[in-house]
């Protein structure tokens, strides 16, 4: 059983559906104490960086992450659920959950070819060491968003993504796991990794 967290902020339906369609049963909510002593945890996100964690303090959802990491769970971090494991945004003042050190900064150029928001398919380049390159050497995810992430240890880094620069698209740190992209609106490629995700 996978416990999707409602932080209401996030596209919760469409994770659901996707867990749906590879057989893996799933459970949404907010409850401190299921949270807690889940194994498998998705954290979605949609909105402002400060519009997540405010609902996340408020639901005391950070604690109950802690807790579930600290007796050997893990996390998947979705889109601003992904920016919401690092220390801080650009995009608001709250501290973030703090699983692992590096910042969210806002794209900041300026082309023609390249918009902002960042908006549709693009690829992504994994580390040629886990399961993600392994299963999705060639792959499209679906992409929205304005920020992106910064980690302060490269090692946290196992996939990366061009958008005028190249940015940091999927992050993992032990059992910490984050992506930019919407795999749940990414169809085959996004069932594939979210398989990678609980396999891994």
């Amino acid at each position: 059983m996978i416990t999707i967290i409602n932080n209401e902020t996030g596209n919760f339906a469409s994770v659901l559906n996707m867990l749906k369609k590879i057989g893996i049963k799933s459970e949404l909510t907010d409850s401190y104490d299921k949270i807690s002593k889940s194994k498998i945890l998705i954290l979605p996100g949609v909105g402002s960086f400060n519009q997540v964690m405010t609902k996340i303090y408020e639901k005391k959802i950070d604690k109950a992450i802690h807790n579930s990491l600290e007796d050997n769970g893990k996390i998947l971090g979705i889109c601003a659920g992904m920016q919401a494991l690092f220390n801080k945004s650009e995009e608001g003042e709250l501290k973030g959950l703090e699983l692992i050190e590096g910042e969210v900064k806002k794209f900041d150029f300026k082309s023609s070819k390249f918009k902002v928001p960042h908006m549709g398919w693009n690829k992504v380049d994994f580390d040629k060491t886990n399961i993600f390159n392994r299963e999705l050497a060639e792959n499209k995810f679906y992409f929205a968003h304005s920020f992106y992430v910064s980690c302060k240890d490269k090692k946290d880094v196992i996939g990366t993504t061009n958008h005028s620069i190249d940015f940091i698209s999927v992050v993992k740190k032990k059992n910490i796991y984050g992506a930019q992209f919407h795999p749940e609106k990414s169809h085959f490629y996004g069932k594939k990794f979210l398989q990678c995700f609980i396999d891994d």
